[in-house]
C-alpha cells in the first residue's frame, strides 16, 4: 500500500502468510512442521507420510508419521503414551547395537546378555538416548516432547518398568494389531500406532512392519523382555515376523519419539 488509507478491512484476511503454511509433511521445512503440530494444524500431514532427515556420522534416514490420534484407552491409569498424539518412527534402520552386552551386571555374570531391570536400565536405552539423540538436528531435538513408556519385566523382576525418554524403541503391540503373547507383561498397556493399523500388519501377516539397514532387510530390537527369562528381549526379524533373543547379540536401532 502507498499509504494506511489504502489498507481496508476488506482487504485483511486472517491467517498465515502462503509461505509459511504446512503443505507436504515431505518438501516442508522443520519449522512450518513443528508449528504445524504445536498449533494443531498438522491436518495436511497424513500417517506414513515420510520425510529424510540427517543424522551426521549415522547418515542420512527416512523418518515417517506413525501416529496422529489420542483414543480414550491413552488416558487409562499407567498407560503407555508412546502410541499415543503425534509419534513420528524411523522407518528405516539407524545403526546397530546390543541391548545388554555380555558381562557382569549387580555381581552376576550373564554370558547372552541379561533384561533385568528392563528397558530403562539397559545399555541400549543409554545409546539412544544418548548418542542417537545428539545426532538429531537441534530444530527437532528442541521439538521433542518427554513420553511415558510403560516396557515388560524379565524373569528377575517382577512388575513393569515406567520410564521418561525423548526416544525410546516400539513394542510389540505397537506393531502387531492382534498381539497378545502372555510373555509380554506391558501387552495390554500400550496400543497399535494408526501406521501399523491402517496397513493391517498382524501375527500372521506382518511384510509391513520389514525395516532395512541401507538396502537390505534388517532384524530390529524392541524394548519388551520376554517374562520367562533373564536374558531375552523381543525382536522384528527381517521377514517383519516377530521372534525374541538374547540381549548380547547386536542388531538394528530404529527408534521413535513425540513431537507436541
Amino acid at each position: 500500500f502507498n499509504n494506511l488509507s489504502e489498507l481496508t478491512t476488506d482487504k485483511i484476511t486472517e491467517g498465515k502468510c502462503e509461505g509459511t503454511s504446512p503443505k507436504n509433511f515431505s518438501t516442508d521445512d522443520w519449522k512450518i512442521i513443528i508449528d504445524a503440530i504445536k498449533e494443531g494444524n498438522d491436518g495436511v500431514y497424513n500417517v506414513g507420510d515420510t520425510k529424510e532427515i540427517d543424522l551426521g556420522s549415522y547418515g542420512k534416514h527416512t523418518l515417517r508419521i506413525a501416529n496422529k490420534s489420542t483414543p480414550s484407552e491413552c488416558s487409562n491409569t499407567n498407560f503407555s503414551q508412546s502410541a499415543c498424539g503425534f509419534v513420528l518412527e524411523f522407518a528405516d534402520v539407524i545403526t546397530t547395537h546390543n541391548m545388554n552386552p555380555s558381562g557382569t551386571y549387580k555381581g552376576t555374570q550373564y554370558n547372552y546378555g541379561w533384561n533385568i531391570d528392563g528397558w530403562p536400565a539397559s545399555s541400549m536405552y543409554t545409546f539412544v538416548n544418548n548418542d542417537i539423540y545428539n545426532a538429531i538436528p537441534s530444530e527437532i531435538k528442541n521439538a521433542i516432547i518427554d513420553t511415558t513408556v510403560v516396557s515388560g519385566h524379565g524373569s528377575k523382576d517382577t512388575a513393569n518398568f515406567t520410564s521418561t525418554d525423548k526416544l525410546y524403541l516400539l513394542a510389540p503391540k505397537e506393531i502387531y494389531t492382534d498381539w497378545s503373547k502372555s510373555y509380554d507383561t506391558a501387552k495390554d498397556l500400550t496400543r497399535t500406532l494408526d501406521y501399523y493399523t491402517s496397513i493391517g500388519v498382524t501375527t500372521s501377516s506382518y511384510s509391513g512392519a520389514i525395516k532395512k539397514n541401507g538396502t537390505n532387510a534388517s532384524i530390529w530390537w524392541l524394548r519388551s523382555a520376554k517374562s520367562i527369562t533373564n536374558n531375552y528381549f523381543y525382536i522384528v526379524d527381517s521377514g517383519g515376523d516377530w521372534s525374541n533373543i538374547s540381549a548380547n547379540i547386536t542388531y538394528g536401532v530404529s527408534v521413535a519419539f513425540r513431537m507436541g
